[in-house]
């Protein structure tokens, strides 16, 4: 009896042993000694801010009479010869009577839009309802942007998709009281309604913009090398100056546009004839310019640097002074830590992989490089680098948790042999992994200058 026990009692005690040697051993083999950092999309530019000057070919549009100015065409319009650019008339109760009847009118159109027939017996509940979502996304972006001009179609296609829901859902079945009404409204205003005293006409074809702010006649795009970054820093220290109060505004003779700013030379490497990105601070209007000129000054710190672009927009004739920024070089791709750059045994360069308890060494194809990191090509191919793959950036490899990795296109079926010190290694090829600097340094026509297993930049583990 007792030794039955007993030997119970040591099965029992060596079953416990040889389970603990087991676990320790395994939780020593998957002990996570790397210190890895996850692959992320990342973009590299070279980038420089500053404030800037427009500067156009313009020429002011004056009047003769006094009164209030209505001008029928947004700013940026292009304008031909002898068309209006404005309406005088004598009180601004007069104008706003009229532009009144226009956004009654524009609400009667609106309506009758939303109850044909046409469009609310074949529309469903749930597909207007999403269409809806989808508005009310589009505006709070719009919104967030400060695109006014767009924000106003967009408010005006969710009223006609609200009111088209209102009807499919039975909430109404007609706007005609309402439409009613806003004719009525409209009656009594056209008896309200004065004409004006007075047309101003374009003396020239171009561009009209309803504004001046006196550098009409003191900046032109035939002068603008002669100009200096003084006269850029009294620009923007005062952006307007005092004109006539028969100003009615001014005609640009063309769509090109120039900008005049000053830089610090060395914060980008920028150079004349480079194609840019060009960024505003106060409108979400991006365009593409070039850099016509990069003119030293008695300052080494300050450049004066010029940029042309052949758009032109609303926005991009609101102000005479802007912040901007210039993007050169936009390079975009996965981000990988430039100390974790190896080659593989096909001298392929790449990196290591985390993958769960093993690791797999992955290629990638540079867009771009710095000291610090390379971006990747964004690739489907499973071969290279992916989004957000755990690159390991210090640690040693283990041959045990080494797999070869699955790639897209056509492999080599056979095994890698892997020797107690890592993969064989034969004369015609070198298979241990060696760091990005520590192959430039080795002779391929030498076979004596293969590298030891204690130069290798990841060292295999002895089983």
């Amino acid at each position: 009896m007792m030794n039955t026990i007993t030997v119970r009692i040591l099965v029992f005690l060596l079953s416990l042993f040889i389970l603990v040697t087991f676990f320790s051993q395994i939780s020593m083999q998957f002990e996570d000694n790397y210190v890895t950092e996850t692959a992320v999309k990342y973009s590299s530019a070279e980038k420089v801010s500053f404030q800037g000057v427009y500067i156009r070919n313009e020429s002011v549009i004056r009047g003769g009479s006094s009164g209030v100015l209505s001008y029928p065409n947004a700013d940026g319009s292009k304008i031909a010869n002898g068309s209006v650019v404005a309406y005088v008339y004598k009180s601004e109760n007069d104008i706003y009577i009229n532009h009144r009847i226009e956004q009654l009118k524009e609400e009667v159109s609106l309506l009758e839009n939303a109850q044909n027939p046409g469009v609310t017996e074949v529309a469903k509940p749930t597909f207007i309802s999403s269409l809806i979502d989808e508005e009310y996304q589009t505006i709070a972006i719009l919104i967030a942007e400060n695109d006014l001009e767009s924000l106003d179609k967009e408010r005006k296609q969710l009223q006609t998709l609200m009111d088209i829901y209102h009807i499919v859902i039975d909430e109404e079945t007609d706007f005609n009281d309402a439409i009613s009404a806003l004719n009525s409204e409209i009656a009594d205003l056209e008896r309200q309604r004065k004409s004006y005293t007075d047309v101003i006409t374009a003396d020239s074809t171009g561009y009209f913009i309803s504004h001046t702010d006196g550098y009409e006649n003191v900046l032109s795009l035939d002068d603008i090398g002669s100009i200096t970054a003084d006269k850029i820093k009294e620009i923007i220290s005062s952006p307007e100056k005092e004109g006539s109060v028969y100003d009615v505004g001014k005609m640009v003779d063309g769509y090109e546009w120039k900008m005049a700013g000053i830089i610090d030379p060395k914060s980008a490497d920028f150079t004349v004839g480079s194609s840019v990105t060009v960024k505003f601070a106060s409108t979400p209007d991006t365009v593409t310019a070039v850099i016509d000129d990069i003119i030293e000054t008695d300052d080494p710190n300050e450049s004066v640097i010029i940029i042309s672009c052949d758009e032109l927009t609303f926005n991009l004739v609101q102000r005479r002074v802007d912040r901007v920024e210039l993007i050169l070089n936009d390079y975009e791709g996965i981000k990988v830590p430039r100390e974790a750059i190896r080659f593989d045994k096909d001298n392929n360069k790449g990196v290591y992989i985390l993958l769960g308890q093993r690791i797999s060494f992955k290629k990638i194809e540079p867009v771009y490089e710095c000291d610090e990191y390379i971006l990747s090509r964004i690739t489907s191919d499973t071969s290279y680098v992916s989004m957000y793959d755990d690159i390991i950036t210090k640690g040693e490899i283990s041959a045990d948790l080494y797999i070869e990795e699955e790639t897209s296109g056509p492999v080599n079926d056979e095994e890698p042999v892997v020797s107690e010190n890592g993969p064989e290694q034969d004369t015609e090829s070198v298979t241990e992994q060696i760091t990005e600097t520590q192959m430039n340094d080795i002779d391929e026509n030498a076979d004596s200058d293969i590298p030891d297993e204690d130069d290798l930049g990841m060292i295999w583990d002895d089983e």
